[in-house]
């Protein structure tokens, strides 16, 4: 061992106790119970907390494009801020508020202790010069990055592809430098080698036991599938539920989609249906895990290969929110449901939703919780901030910790992370079966301390 570094098993224990700190510190004190303010008020804190004014919003008009981006600092707490950047058409400044003060929840599960944070582009990521501008963008906020916000990749724009390298161009070695130098008040060689060690952590490939033969994996592409999946079975075991016996459909395959349906399978669940942009799969005897496997070695992006039974079309969706099916899993765009889609869920014979992606419930505006309450009444819902948390976690474990962890402890830890959190939300509402999402809530608010529950 290397004089003056911890054994990797040391370091995970000493990682572990560092983010119990930063929970307890972040944390208001709610009571043993952390019960009795009812679901009511916890819908109405909710609200305020999304309504509430961020800290600090840095908007940007690219001189060379039509593009425009925001990067939106919820809060600074602990130092430091993070979230990924992610391009669509239409995008705006209501949307990159809502996500970042939706990844301030995350990170009261996940950790570390920081504030939520997002930055968005509006434009068209199919344009050509869409590296140009992601260049243009990160140079913009290069004050941030280097000393207080941490990126990753998010919706159409990727970590390893584009992030990274647009990071380095501008001296950036890594998308969380801004997070280990404001949280951790790393500067210098020590900062150099913790973000050295952030890459080689996360970036590192993973053992076939959990990823694929004849591919190679790595832990930052799997790790908020793996998340959304131990949600999925966390919860089944808390119903009493055996994985061989539930039916699921998976709204999306794209890296978390994809990664989610390849854990889900190989636990014993019957995936009966997948479904991506402009097509579906639909097994009412359940994909295998070898199903799955080779399903992922021929995918091309984030769309489900061709095979003799897939469904292309708008007939291929019709058919798929038909299927019959015990729980569904959400790990397409934020506002896929709708109160419509709720209906036919219901009508299929889900009970459970598990929201892989961010916000999958629609709304009027953000901060709208009407969709969410409905749902909230009627299935056992998983909250997005516990399920797809995994990316999260494993930077915090990682970021804490002056050696690479190995994947299967950084797996490990965001099992007892998730199961955790799933155990407490039942907790609080005081059933498996419905009022999981506001029990989750209320648990995200109290966490996220009296900012959260401040009137704007």
């Amino acid at each position: 061992m290397v004089p003056g570094y911890r054994s990797i098993e040391q370091q995970l224990e000493k990682t572990d106790q560092l983010n119990r700190e930063d929970e307890t510190i972040s944390r208001p004190d709610v009571g043993s119970s952390g019960e009795g303010m009812g679901a009511g008020s916890v819908w109405e804190r909710y609200e305020r907390f999304f309504r509430a004014p961020p800290e600090v919003v840095f908007e940007w008009n690219d001189p060379e494009s039509p593009a425009r981006g925001w990067l939106v600092i919820n809060s600074l707490k602990g130092g430091a801020a993070g979230g990924g950047t992610r391009m669509h058409v239409g995008l705006d400044r209501e949307e990159v508020t809502f996500l970042a003060k939706a990844m301030e929840l995350k990170f009261a599960f996940a950790g570390p202790s920081i504030g939520g944070a997002k930055s968005g582009i509006d434009f068209d990521p199919s344009d050509p010069r869409k590296g140009e501008v992601l260049k243009r963008w990160f140079r913009a906020i290069l004050p941030e990055l280097a000393s207080r916000y941490g990126t990753a990749g998010d919706l159409n724009v990727s970590e390893i592809e584009e992030v990274i390298p647009c990071c380095r161009e501008i001296g950036i070695s890594h998308p969380q430098l801004g997070v280990l130098h404001g949280h951790l008040d790393l500067e210098g060689e020590a900062l150099g080698r913790r973000s050295e060690l952030m890459h080689i952590g996360l970036d590192q490939p993973v053992p076939d036991s959990l990823g694929l033969a004849g591919r190679e994996a790595r832990v930052f592409g799997l790790v908020t599938g793996h998340s959304v999946a131990c949600a999925a079975l966390r919860l089944l075991e808390r119903q009493q539920r055996k994985p061989d016996e539930t039916r699921v459909l998976l709204q999306g395959f794209g890296t978390v989609g994809g990664a989610a349906a390849l854990y889900m399978a190989r636990s014993g669940i019957q995936v009966v249906g997948i479904t991506d942009a402009t097509s579906a799969l639909l097994r009412s005897e359940g994909l295998s895990a070898e199903d799955v496997e080779s399903l992922l070695l021929s995918r091309s992006g984030n769309t489900l290969p061709a095979t003799k039974d897939r469904l292309v079309g708008p007939e291929s969706h019709a058919e798929f929110w038909k299927q019959p099916a015990d729980m569904f899993v959400a790990a397409a765009g934020s506002g896929s449901l709708d109160a419509g889609r709720l209906d036919q869920l219901e009508a299929a014979g889900v009970t459970s939703i598990v929201s892989g992606a961010n916000h999958p419930f629609w709304a009027s505006e953000p901060g709208d919780t009407t969709l969410e309450q409905e749902a909230d009444r009627r299935f056992a819902v998983i909250a997005d901030v516990i399920a797809s948390c995994g990316t999260a976690h494993a930077f915090a474990c990682q970021a804490r910790s002056d050696m690479p962890l190995r994947p299967e402890q950084v797996f490990d830890s965001i099992r007892g992370t998730v199961e955790a959190a799933v155990d407490e939300a039942i907790r609080r509402c005081g059933s498996a079966e419905t009022g999981l999402l506001s029990g989750a809530l209320e648990l995200a608010l109290d966490r996220c301390g009296p900012a959260a529950i401040t009137e704007p």
